[in-house]
């Protein structure tokens, strides 16, 4: 048997893809993973992990074939399977040739990787994995794989990284996502302003010697409707190709105020301090119920 996992997206969903793609060698040590969806749709700054963390892609030719046949099959059925017998034939077509989709299923509780194990000769992985629960039993390899070179960081970022090891400062990263989430209905307004409102106060009540750090694509709006004190540090030089920065230095903070985003959902899961508060909103999408996004210790509201 033959399994393909699609890694698509940004770097967050990347990662996700990633890191289900190590947890699945466990079961299936010949797995690979396919960038062949990047040739089809280039999403932000296109395919990152390997630029990023130098991670290597077990890709091979055919599978990129594969995938392209499946994906076409796939669509064509779905579009034709009301309309006649053709969508039928594709199916049965699909079922010779021993071709499956495993698609994750984020509605239901957890189940497994073994969920995903039927008969099929060809298995293509194609989904998002946004939980950590694929991946807990080998999370320090995790955590390895998605290092940072820190010797790669601006000499901005460089410098602020430094103040975040100050050991007196109880840093708290924010991370404020609205660009692309404008025009989003999916995912736009979860995280409002009396979303980071109640989230400051919740952690100020918890933290003393606080400083925010703010990472966003809309500034302007974070000045102007949230309250935050003077010291607060407003990080807006990392953009395009050198926006992993960000991640890095929410990753240094000790407790996070994360988006209902998988970019700052990283940010705080790869900090190491035992100890840290992660706040999140507890609804991640308007239209998909994703009940195993958020580890269980970080605070939903």
């Amino acid at each position: 048997m033959k399994q393909i996992v699609a890694i698509q997206n940004g770097l967050g969903n990347q990662m996700f893809d990633y890191a289900f793609y190590l947890a699945l060698k466990r079961t299936y040590p010949k797995a690979r993973i396919t960038t062949y969806l990047f040739a089809r749709r280039c999403d932000h700054n296109g395919l990152e992990i390997d630029r990023i963390f130098s991670l290597p892609l077990s890709e091979k030719k055919q599978d990129r074939i594969l995938m392209r046949m499946y994906r076409k099959l796939y669509y064509l059925s779905k579009k034709h399977t009301f309309t006649g017998i053709f969508g039928r034939y594709i199916l049965k077509f699909l079922y010779i040739l021993h071709m499956g989709l495993c698609m994750e299923k984020p509605e239901i509780p957890y189940q497994g990787v073994q969920s995903y194990i039927w008969n099929r000769k060809y298995k293509i992985f194609w989904g998002g994995w946004m939980s950590e629960k694929w991946f807990l039993p080998i999370k320090e390899e995790i955590r390895k794989c998605f290092s940072f070179d820190l010797q790669k960081l601006s000499p901005k970022s460089a410098n602020l990284l430094e103040e975040l090891s100050q050991t007196e400062i109880n840093s708290i990263s924010i991370h404020v996502r609205r660009g692309d989430y404008l025009k989003n209905p999916q995912y736009f307004d979860i995280c409002n302003t009396a979303y980071y409102r109640t989230a400051i106060g919740l952690i100020k009540e918890k933290t003393d010697n606080t400083r925010f750090y703010v990472f966003s694509d809309d500034m302007k709006w974070v000045k102007e409707n949230l309250e935050l004190p003077p010291n607060t540090v407003y990080v807006n030089w990392n953009t395009k190709t050198d926006s992993w920065q960000d991640m890095c230095l929410m990753s240094h903070c000790r407790h996070h105020i994360i988006a209902n985003s998988t970019f700052s959902w990283w940010g705080a899961w790869l900090n190491k301090n035992e100890n840290k508060i992660v706040i999140c909103p507890k609804m991640f999408s308007r239209t998909e119920n994703l009940v195993n996004v958020m580890p269980e210790e970080w605070i939903k509201i």
